[in-house]
């Protein structure tokens, strides 16, 4: 039909604007089997600097298998319009995402179950990351953590996601402090807060705007120096956690200054039974905070 508009025509930048925007599913699996010129706009680095992965990659539409032995796809259209796969380039979801990224890379969701050697290869190869999101996977059966040592090649760093950590949560903010200049979110939930971890969150992070600790263990007097500390804090989270009450007068006047203050669902210790105090720590987290 005449006038009628050809996908396959659009402009180079707006193909690589609408596929940045696809998820890495239909980035890798479905985009590049359309047409030569859609495929070619995969090709761009600018596609590939939301490396937002599935949580659970087995269970993706990504290639079902172990994890070390993934099939990268690498596809292209030949001469006929045919879709070529090649079986040789054998490497890891992670990796291979990571190396089309070409080291633009602003965000990254790492997956569960992610092999030490790839979270390392990631946060070698994306040093422009704004927002790292680590699940409680990252600490591997060898009781090795690498997050901190990581953390000083993340110069740009604003944000920061992390599920089911405790005791790592005070190494990773003092690397924060000395290394992240920009940083101003952090998200960790079904986790302990401790007395030290609340302190380093007051004085380590003198511009977090944004914090986000649900269904965690809190107790009130680490809460309340979390408060004290935090004079830029504009968004705050701590719903259903343990360790102090929702309408406690006091904990509300001192996060008068805050601009959202959320607490729905916290309760004092006294108010669970000795099987449900840390129940609410044993919940997943929201994918909310991922996938934004």
């Amino acid at each position: 039909m005449k006038g009628r508009k050809i996908w396959e025509n659009m402009e180079m930048d707006c193909l690589v604007n609408i596929f940045g925007r696809v998820g890495i599913e239909s980035l890798a699996l479905d985009v590049p089997f359309v047409c030569k010129s859609w495929y070619k706009a995969t090709l761009n680095p600018l596609c590939w600097q939301s490396l937002n992965f599935p949580i659970d990659l087995r269970n993706s539409r990504l290639p079902n298998m172990p994890i070390e032995g993934l099939l990268w796809i690498v596809v292209h259209p030949d001469d006929r319009g045919s879709v070529v796969i090649n079986p040789a380039n054998r490497e890891s979801v992670v990796k291979g995402a990571v190396n089309r990224s070409h080291r633009c890379a602003t965000r990254l969701v790492i997956p569960n179950d992610c092999s030490k050697k790839d979270i390392i290869y990631a946060l070698e190869e994306c040093p422009l990351l704004k927002l790292l999101s680590i699940p409680y996977s990252a600490i591997h059966e060898d009781g090795s953590f690498i997050i901190p040592s990581m953390i000083n090649k993340l110069k740009n760093l604003e944000a920061l996601i992390m599920r089911r950590f405790s005791k790592e949560l005070e190494e990773i903010i003092a690397q924060i402090n000395l290394h992240c200049k920009n940083f101003v979110f952090l998200c960790v939930t079904n986790a302990e807060i401790s007395s030290n971890a609340a302190i380093a969150i007051a004085t380590l992070l003198p511009n977090i705007k944004y914090l986000v600790l649900t269904r965690c263990v809190l107790e009130r007097r680490n809460l309340v120096t979390i408060l004290n500390g935090g004079k830029k804090l504009k968004y705050v989270d701590v719903s259903n956690c343990n360790g102090f009450n929702s309408d406690d007068e006091e904990v509300l006047k001192l996060a008068s200054h805050v601009t959202t203050f959320k607490c729905k669902g916290s309760r004092a210790y006294d108010d669970y039974d000795d099987d449900d105090r840390f129940g609410i720590c044993s919940r997943d987290v929201d994918s909310d905070y991922c996938s934004d």
